[in-house]
């Protein structure tokens, strides 16, 4: 009997066998060219569109950046010309309003004279409009400051209110007016200090020359927070971000906040924001100026990353649109089409099985539908269909345990490992120079205590004082290093030769000691002491300090640190400012300082003599 059923079994099997492999092999066959054509077109479809978006986006920002230089040249055209001169305040302040009203990108349109004074119109976040004036300081006085309030009405401003208080804001001292003052041609510029405190900044400054006489700097400010929202407003692919980017990745602008944070860097943002992390990811791999990639995510699947230059100093733009911006809708089609091919191989399978059953055994028939539930993992339909002949009803048995072992084996999942980025670019290197420099550290006495005594009130006290501080610093051509906590730290000479580094240390130590007793105290016991300063010159290893993942511009050395030590001698000694025998010597005679005598400091062999700057007694 065997014998008899033998051939029958096997030519049912396989005659189904050979009608389902020509229709699943025609339909994959014509499926793979069909998607690979698709693919491809696809593809190139989307690549277009994403250059063409990233274009029209650069051209929008390149053309509002445009616009702020073209006021900045407006500006000097009208003072070169002699339409307008510097001081003619009305004139002048007319001029500058109706500049600033018709770019709404601008903050600060300005100017900045010779001798000190400013003078500038600022577009305030609430929509008002100020008038700020710095007058030039008369000797061991503070500068005066004049701001005129304005509140636009249709086709006109409204003068609201007067308010008059003294700055220690020097324009002279910004990156803004020394490069402009030095530079033939726009000088653009990122600033964290304008006239009204601490407000980042991209700025544009011209040099005014009348008949080859200097007249000044003028200025034109963009908030990086206005920048940002310049960003915004442009019209981008739903679901894409772009960045504009300084030197080493730092983040300028972006066009929308990350969960309401606005990041310094790129490595700043968190990481659930997956369009940041994607350009991060490109930014390692290519560090080339103007790049294209594709950068793989889990949560956006394939982002363009795009990167272009800026007609700007050395920013760029980068965008990063989601290739299912573009081809969200081809891709649903495509996978439509697959469900259709699949219905269609699997309705000539059909119709083949049922064939097959017909002409030869429907045992045969039954066993390939138990095939086809296997095939498409629905192993709970797989059962046991007992059958005549002894192969068949053993083949029904070794489906139904192939079954049970693959429901057994579908419980466990495997476990994805991330794989590492590749290095794709040249990283920065450690590495650095030992020269004569003078470090500066200033910080609040008792902030500690004042913390706990405050607590989040002593936020704006430590502002004030690190903004003044800095300016006082940046005023006397130091480079601010760091903040540590409450305390700040700034180095002279370096990166710039300063052959005076010494003095202008001190002026700014004498200056940040006076902006602070110029203002109220903190608390009523911190009224005497309202800061303390160590300075020291000496020879310190200055430069790229880090590892190759992370770097710093620092200095480090046993100057730095007897600088650092010297801030809790003016704690021992009662006083505000104390300076190494070193520095005072650098003065060459120039700074009036009181002998303090020689102290014992942790670290040094031999007492150290220090000196102190009292503050000047104000006349009667």
């Amino acid at each position: 009997m065997s014998a008899r059923t033998f051939p029958r079994v096997k030519m049912g099997h396989a005659v189904t066998a050979l009608l389902l492999l020509a229709v699943l092999s025609t339909a994959a066959l014509v499926h793979l060219v069909w998607y690979r054509t698709a693919t491809q077109n696809v593809e190139t479809v989307v690549a277009s569109l994403d250059a063409e978006s990233t274009a029209a986006v650069r051209n929008a920002l390149a053309s509002n950046l445009a616009l702020v230089s073209s006021s900045a040249e407006i500006v000097r055209s009208v003072f070169f010309q002699g339409a307008i001169r510097p001081d003619d305040e009305v004139k002048r302040e007319f001029l500058f309003l109706s500049l600033l009203r018709e770019q709404p990108a601008i903050a600060w349109i300005g100017f900045g004279f010779p001798d000190g004074r400013f003078f500038g119109s600022h577009a305030i976040p609430d929509g008002e409009i100020e008038m700020v004036e710095i007058g030039a300081a008369a000797p061991g006085k503070p500068r005066p400051l004049r701001r005129d309030l304005y509140k636009p009405i249709p086709g006109d401003i409204f003068f609201e209110n007067r308010l008059k208080a003294e700055s220690v804001y020097v324009s002279e001292g910004s990156p803004w007016y020394r490069l402009g003052s030095t530079s033939a041609e726009p000088a653009w510029s990122v600033v964290n200090i304008l006239p009204n405190g601490f407000e980042p900044a991209i700025v544009v400054s011209k040099k005014v020359e009348v008949f080859g006489h200097f007249e000044g700097v003028v200025m034109v400010a963009v908030s990086l927070h206005r920048l940002s929202a310049t960003l915004g407003a442009l019209k981008m692919p739903k679901g894409s971000k772009a960045f504009v980017l300084a030197r080493d990745d730092v983040v300028l602008a972006t066009s929308e906040p990350s969960d309401a944070f606005a990041a310094a860097h790129l490595k700043d943002f968190p990481s659930t924001d997956a369009l940041a992390a994607a350009v991060a990811s490109a930014a390692v791999r290519d560090r080339v100026g103007s790049f294209r990639t594709l950068i793989k995510t889990k949560a956006l699947g394939p982002v363009f990353v795009s990167s272009g230059r800026l007609p700007f100093e050395d920013w760029r733009l980068v965008t990063a649109i989601p290739r299912a911006t573009f081809a969200g809708d081809i891709d649903a089609n495509t996978s439509r089409v697959i469900f259709i091919i699949g219905a269609i191989a699997l309705l000539a399978a059909v119709t083949a099985i049922l064939f097959a059953r017909i002409l030869f055994a429907w045992p045969l028939s039954r066993l390939a539908g138990q095939l086809h539930q296997i095939e498409r993992f629905e192993l709970d339909a797989v059962q046991h269909r007992p059958a005549l002949l002894t192969e068949l009803d053993d083949f029904s048995f070794a489906l139904k345990r192939m079954s049970n072992g693959l429901s057994a084996f579908a419980r466990f999942m495997p476990i994805e490992v991330v794989r590492p980025l590749v290095d794709g670019g040249i990283e920065p290197r450690p590495g650095g120079e030992l020269r004569e420099i003078t470090v500066l550290f200033a910080d609040l006495p008792g902030f500690t205590e004042l913390t706990e005594e405050l607590g989040a009130g002593v936020e704006p006290s430590l502002t004030r004082f690190l903004t003044l501080s800095i300016a006082a610093i940046h005023a006397e051509g130091g480079t601010v290093d760091k903040f540590i906590g409450d305390a700040v730290m700034a180095i002279w000479n370096a990166p710039h030769d300063e052959p005076d580094h010494a003095l202008r240390a001190c002026r700014a130590a004498a200056a940040i000691r006076d902006a602070m007793h110029a203002m109220p105290a903190i608390a009523p016991k911190h009224d005497m002491i309202r800061v303390r300063i160590g300075l020291n010159t000496g020879v310190a290893l200055v430069g790229n300090i880090g590892s190759a993942e992370r770097l710093s511009y620092t200095a480090i050395g046993d100057a730095v640190n007897l600088a650092s030590r010297l801030v809790g001698v003016a704690k021992e000694k009662g006083v505000e400012i104390v300076l190494s025998d070193e520095t005072f010597r650098r003065t060459r005679g120039l700074l009036h300082a009181r002998l303090l005598g020689a102290v014992n400091i942790r670290g040094k062999t031999a007492p150290v003599c220090v000196h102190t700057i009292d503050p000047t007694i104000p006349a009667d």
